[in-house]
């Protein structure tokens, strides 16, 4: 089977996930209500303290509903096969394992960004269309204050530390064979990261002097080191799985 054919049959399948498109629904509709309610708030001058408190807990319960969400779609996704068992049937159809894996997390990480783009959308298109000078003023100090050489360091250590959380939490649903342990497992690999980039980054943070360009480029180095290290984890294990 093509590569092109295995990506389509995976977002297909993302697409047409009904209990999640519900999920994605209820939390697109809380954060649009969040966004609206907040402008009328900050436009009304007489007292609403009733809609503060709503604004509040609607608020309160987006944020923690998105971060529940970008954990669980994720391993949703990455363990559906798995908790589906059809996983052994897709490699006897002859999908090389190799192929599957790097398909199964480029499918996942553009469906994750697609929901996200979808939840966050109408507040942005809400303070775009309330507070367009707003956006104007802080995009112009923003190009005022950096140059592309500032912007480059952040981004790329944002980028591959995305790419490593994705590629962590696979070798952890991988191992687990798309079993519940694969959330703790994938946290047990996060502090153990952690651990071994504090113990070697310190010294080095300690000699850069208070560079933050610098300690930019090394955390991503440490994500690319761990991105390596744990999709040939995935890789090895996955080969070698009895299906």
């Amino acid at each position: 089977m093509e590569l092109k054919n295995i990506f389509k049959m995976e977002m297909f399948k993302n697409r047409n996930d009904v209990p999640y498109l519900w999920v994605i629904t209820i939390l697109t509709a809380m954060a649009a209500v969040a966004s609206v309610l907040g402008v009328v708030m900050i436009e009304a001058s007489s007292d609403m303290s009733v809609l503060l408190v709503m604004e509040i807990l609607l608020a309160v319960f987006t944020v923690i509903g998105l971060g529940i969400f970008s954990l669980l779609y994720p391993f949703h996704l990455l363990n559906v096969d798995y908790k589906n068992k059809v996983i052994s049937l897709i490699f006897a159809s002859g999908v090389s394992r190799e192929k599957y894996y790097f398909v199964k997390i480029s499918a996942t990480i553009l469906t994750c960004l697609i929901a996200t783009f979808v939840i966050l959308f109408i507040p942005m298109v809400t303070f775009l269309i309330v507070y367009p000078e707003v956006f104007v003023n802080m995009m112009q100090h923003f190009f005022e204050e950096f140059t592309i050489l500032d912007i480059a360091p952040f981004v790329l250590m944002a980028l591959f530390s995305f790419l490593a959380y994705y590629v962590m939490l696979t070798t952890a649903v991988i191992i687990t064979k798309g079993k519940v342990a694969g959330i703790f497992l994938y946290f047990g690999f996060s502090f153990a990261v952690s651990i071994i980039q504090g113990m070697f980054s310190f010294p080095l943070i300690l000699s850069m002097e208070n560079n933050i360009h610098s300690y930019f480029y090394l955390t991503t180095v440490y994500s690319i080191i761990q991105i390596v290290v744990f999709v040939l984890i995935g890789l090895q294990v996955l080969k070698k799985q009895d299906l």
